[in-house]
């Protein structure tokens, strides 16, 4: 579950193995603000020179952070790493953030991912190259779904289920879908978690909130300010005070 720290939430299950996976409020302000970056930073004792960031742009493009990566990648939406420096930082404002963990090797990811990334399936992607790159097990990875829009606040068209309904199984969709007095509703969060579930992820290794950007005030939400939103900040990365 999510601790509130108030200035950022942070993921007590992650935090318990050694991996800070944090999520930030509007108190902390807007992290399209590159000022805004630098006081976080400061305040959660983060070394700028080892963030590792890009230009967003609702692909399913994932990039491996080593010694030779750049810190900031055009066109990519998430990120992989065993680098015990690295810091991986994204952005959001009602698309959600999953985070990975894998303990045997200290694997860390973030992937962002609002409905475009979810269609590409940019989770599933995560995990296999995680696996392949990595040599781990599948069922030793763990899963946690960041703050993101809730299925209640996700009203979507008839167009946007049916891009899903030639793509995707009907278990997936009744999962993922709520039909409710003429409208449709779509669940991302609920969406992963089945994708993972039948990619053979157990389900005590996912890691659910039931937080929404959208009600709480405490989030920038795009869909409720809309060009007045700010941006949300997502960071994982390894708890240097856990390392012996």
């Amino acid at each position: 579950m999510f601790l509130d720290k108030k200035y950022y939430f942070e993921l007590e299950e992650f935090t318990k193995v050694g991996v800070k996976a944090l999520y930030t409020t509007t108190e902390s302000g807007d992290f399209q603000d590159l000022e805004v970056r630098k006081n976080f930073l400061e305040r959660v004792g983060l070394d700028e020179k080892n963030i590792y960031t890009g230009h967003q742009t609702h692909s399913a493009n994932i990039k491996i952070i080593d010694e030779n990566t750049k810190n900031y990648i055009k066109n990519n939406d998430g990120f992989i790493t065993n680098l015990e420096r690295a810091v991986i930082f994204t952005r959001y404002a009602d698309c959600l953030p999953i985070y990975f963990y894998e303990e045997s090797k200290k694997v860390f990811a973030c992937v962002h991912s609002g409905w475009q990334g979810s269609f590409q399936k940019i989770g599933i992607k995560c995990l296999e190259m995680i696996v392949e790159n990595y040599q781990v097990n599948l069922e030793n990875i763990k899963i946690a779904f960041g703050i993101g829009i809730s299925k209640e606040c996700y009203e979507v068209g008839e167009e946007f289920y049916k891009k899903f309904q030639e793509k995707f199984s009907k278990n997936i969709l009744e999962k993922s879908f709520e039909f409710k007095d003429g409208k449709i509703y779509f669940d991302n969060q609920k969406f992963n978690l089945n994708l993972f579930l039948e990619m053979g992820i157990k389900k005590e290794n996912i890691i659910e909130n039931d937080l929404c950007t959208y009600k709480e005030i405490r989030f920038h939400s795009y869909r409720r300010d809309k060009e007045n939103s700010g941006r949300n900040g997502a960071y994982i990365f390894i708890d240097k005070t856990s390392i012996k």
